[in-house]
C-alpha cells in the first residue's frame, strides 16, 4: 500500500514516521510518500529545551535530552529558549548563557554584583544568602526562571529552586520556615506592573504591612533593611534597576498567602523535565534544527518525497508556516504541527487498515 501525505513539513513528517514505525512492528507492507521538496522544509534552529514526548520518541533532542525532556543545541551567544507548557505549544520564554541574563531582573541583579559600591554589595550578599539558605544558587539562568517564565509566582518558584538545586547539589530547605502568624491579615498580592514608586508608597503607607507581619522578627528586619537598601540603589540609578526590586516584592507577597505548613506547587512533568534538564542544556552547542531531526528520522524509516500524488492523497494539516525569522512563532507552530500529525496518524491508520464498514 503507498499512501501521499500532503501538508505543514512537522505533520507530515510526523505523521510518516508514526505510519512507517507501526506498520514495521506489525509487518505491513507501506509505503509513505511527502508531497514536495525536501530541500523547502522549514528550519527551527536551537537551543531550545522543552518536555515533549512526540518529539522525543521521534528521535528530536536526543543527543542532550533524557526520557521526554527535548534538548536541541544551538549557538553558544544564542539564549536558550524554554517552556513549561507541555509539548511545547506556548509559552516561551528565553534563558541566557552568557552569564548576564535576559530578564530584567537578572539583567539589574548582574550589574549590582559588578557595582563596587557597599551597598550594592550588601544588596547582592542578602540575595545570595536567601537563595544559598534554600539550596539554590545565584546562577542567571535561575533567576531568569524565576522572573521570567510565563506562569504563575508560585510555580515560578518552585521551578527556579528545583533548577537552582539541580545546579548546586544542595539538599532542599523550606522557604516556609521563614513564616509566622496567621493569613487573616493576607491582601492581594503585589501586582506585577507595580512600579517602584508606587511599591515605596505602599511600604511607606502601611498598605504592605501584612507582608512583613507574616515573616519571622529575625527575618523581617532583615528583608526590610535589604528592601530599603535596594530601593536606595534603585533610586541612584533612576529606577533603571526597578524590575529586580518590585520582582522580589511581588515574589515575596504571594508566598506570605501561603499558611505556615504549606510547601509550594508540586512540579508537573513539564515543569520538572525542564528544571532538571536546564543545567545540562546551557551546554548543549552545536548546529542544531529540530525539523532537520524530524527528517532524518522520517528518512531512516524508509520515507520518501513526491513531486506528484502516488497512492492514496492525504491531507494531514494546512497551517501555513510562520515567517523565517521569528524563532519563538516557529517553535510554537512547529510543536502544534507535530501534535496534529501524532493524531492524524491514528486516524489515517484506522482508515487504511480498519475503514468504516
Amino acid at each position: 500500500m503507498h499512501v501521499t501525505l500532503v501538508g505543514s513539513s512537522p505533520s507530515t513528517l510526523t505523521a510518516g514516521i508514526m505510519l512507517l514505525t507501526r506498520s514495521r512492528q506489525l509487518g505491513f507492507r507501506l509505503h509513505v510518500s511527502i508531497l514536495g521538496d525536501p530541500e523547502k522544509i522549514h528550519h527551527v534552529p536551537g537551543p531550545a529545551i522543552f518536555y515533549a514526548p512526540v518529539l522525543a520518541s521521534c528521535g528530536v533532542g536526543r543527543d542532550y535530552g533524557r526520557g521526554a525532556t527535548v534538548v536541541v543545541p544551538g549557538p553558544p551567544d544564542a539564549p536558550m529558549l524554554a517552556t513549561l507548557t507541555p509539548h511545547g505549544v506556548g509559552g516561551w520564554f528565553q534563558v541566557e548563557r552568557n552569564g548576564m541574563g535576559t530578564h530584567p531582573a537578572t539583567e539589574a541583579y548582574m550589574r549590582l554584583c559588578n557595582d563596587d559600591r557597599p551597598e550594592a554589595q550588601e544588596v547582592v550578599a542578602g540575595m545570595r544568602a536567601v537563595l544559598r539558605d534554600v539550596g539554590a544558587t545565584d546562577d542567571p539562568s535561575v533567576l531568569d526562571v524565576l522572573f521570567g517564565a510565563p506562569v504563575p509566582p508560585l510555580l515560578r518558584i518552585a521551578v527556579a529552586l528545583r533548577h537552582g538545586r539541580s545546579l548546586s547539589g544542595a539538599r532542599p530547605d523550606s522557604l516556609m520556615r521563614w513564616m509566622t502568624g496567621s493569613m487573616d491579615d493576607a491582601q492581594d498580592p503585589i501586582p506585577p506592573d507595580t512600579s517602584l514608586h508606587e511599591l515605596i508608597e505602599g511600604i511607606q503607607g502601611g498598605r504592605y504591612d501584612w507582608i512583613l507581619a507574616r515573616l519571622r522578627p529575625d527575618v523581617r528586619e532583615a528583608a526590610t533593611r535589604w528592601l530599603t537598601t535596594a530601593a536606595g540603589l534603585v533610586s541612584d540609578n533612576d529606577a533603571r534597576d526597578e524590575a529586580l526590586i518590585v520582582g522580589i516584592a511581588e515574589l515575596l507577597s504571594h508566598l506570605c498567602q501561603l499558611p505556615v505548613d504549606s510547601i509550594l506547587p508540586p512540579l508537573g512533568a513539564a515543569e520538572d523535565a525542564v528544571a532538571m534538564g536546564l543545567a545540562g542544556a546551557m551546554s548543549a552547542y552545536g548546529d542544531g534544527d529540530a525539523a532537520k531531526a524530524l527528517h532524518q528520522t522520517y528518512r531512516f524509516l524508509g520515507g520518501g518525497f513526491s513531486q506528484t500524488r502516488p497512492g492514496h492523497t492525504i491531507c494531514v494539516s494546512d497551517e501555513p508556516e510562520p515567517g523565517p525569522d521569528d524563532v519563538v512563532a516557529s517553535w510554537e507552530w512547529f510543536c502544534r504541527e507535530v501534535r496534529v500529525g501524532r493524531k492524524r496518524a491514528d486516524a489515517i491508520w484506522e482508515d487504511l487498515y480498519h475503514p468504516a464498514q
